[in-house]
């Protein structure tokens, strides 16, 4: 449904009778917040560039009439390149097409939360461009405005306090954000779509064509001194490979070092890089098998991937030996129980219902 270069993809998912899998694309930079943290604070060209990527992000989602509703540096994350990859649809809703009705729900991390959506007065697509405003923000000072641990005085500063600008900020960058977080959403900078924000000073030296084609460096390199493009962990430039009963002959893909591997993950805390891998455990099946000389499997049967729910489509010439994919346009599609309006599910969880996400300390 959405395939987009700043927005993660998810190629595949599946479930046990326990677990639910989710096959996204590696991020190889890791969050944002982790790099926000490091520096404690970007300066202003830093901030626009990754301000610029997301607006695309968000625009292009806006277009398939999907707001977001929980955007933070903890949820943008940087491919091996340095590019933005806006993840975790989890407060997402689709069917929005107006700047500030169409959603009601009381969802989002509480020191992004726009006006409207605390007043419960009806929310649109212009609650992400509240976000953009807060990231920005955050992105040039190291908190977001208003921030305070006090939960109900932070709802309070949210809807009544007065933005205070630092003085280091330019004027440009000082319009842009505040004309981004006005309380009222009707005089929110992007209530007439994302041309409004893209033709704002703040972004006159941006070449947002070439932005789109990724052929601007980003500031940031995260993998400095590895060989990005000719490596599968840039998915942007490799297509995901996967393994069935069909092509099990294969040869898997080399495996890395341990050094390469710490190389790749370095942008991650290591109580996520060190945590135990889990086999998937087929009723009835050895956990321990593996291919043997022939290339079959004992692990893998006719029941390996009951309750595949989700499948990338993928050009019929790059599969000619899967004969369930015939899509040739990228889309996706659904084997199960296509959800409605009030359930539906986008790159890993997309929903009506209000839910409260929380921020990193």
């Amino acid at each position: 449904m959405i395939d987009h270069p700043f927005i993660m993809k998810l190629h595949y998912a599946f479930q046990t009778e326990d677990k639910l899998y989710l096959v996204l694309d590696y991020s190889a930079g890791g969050e944002l917040f982790f790099h926000l943290s490091r520096h404690r604070q970007f300066p202003e060209r830093v901030a626009k560039f990754y301000a610029a990527e997301l607006l695309l992000a968000l625009s292009h989602m806006h277009l398939n009439g999907i707001i977001y509703r929980d955007l933070k540096p903890e949820n943008v994350l940087l491919d091996a390149e340095g590019h933005v990859k806006l993840g975790d649809f989890g407060l997402a809703k689709d069917n929005i097409q107006h700047a500030y009705r169409g959603a009601m729900s009381v969802c989002g991390t509480p020191e992004y939360m726009a006006p409207e959506i605390l007043n419960q007065s009806g929310h649109g697509y212009c609650v992400d461009y509240w976000g953009l405003g807060m990231l920005i923000y955050e992105m040039m000072t190291g908190l977001p405005p208003w921030y305070t641990t006090d939960r109900e005085k932070l709802f309070e500063r949210l809807r009544f306090g007065r933005l205070r600008i630092p003085t280091y900020f330019s004027q440009q960058a000082a319009q842009c954000v505040s004309a981004l977080l006005q309380k009222n959403p009707r005089n929110r900078l992007g209530v007439m779509g994302v041309r409004s924000v893209i033709a704002h000073q703040f972004f006159a030296s941006i070449d947002f064509r070439a932005l789109r084609a990724r052929a601007i460096q980003p500031p940031i390199r995260p993998m400095e001194g590895f060989d990005t493009k000719n490596h599968p962990i840039n998915s942007h430039n490799h297509k995901l490979q996967y393994y069935s009963n069909n092509n099990l002959q294969q040869p898997p893909p080399p495996a890395m070092s341990d050094a390469k591997i710490d190389q790749v993950t370095k942008c991650f805390d290591e109580k996520f890089t060190r945590m135990p891998l889990e086999s998937l455990s087929i009723e009835g099946t050895d956990e321990n098998a593996s291919l043997d000389d022939d290339g079959n499997s004992d692990d893998l049967n006719d029941q390996t991937f009951v309750g595949f729910t989700f499948d990338e489509v993928v050009d019929s010439d790059e599969r000619n030996h899967d004969t369930n994919s015939t899509s040739t346009n990228g889309n996706h599609h659904q084997h199960h129980h296509p959800p409605n309006n009030e359930t539906s599910r986008m790159n890993g969880g997309m929903n009506g219902g209000g839910g409260i996400s929380h921020r990193k300390s």
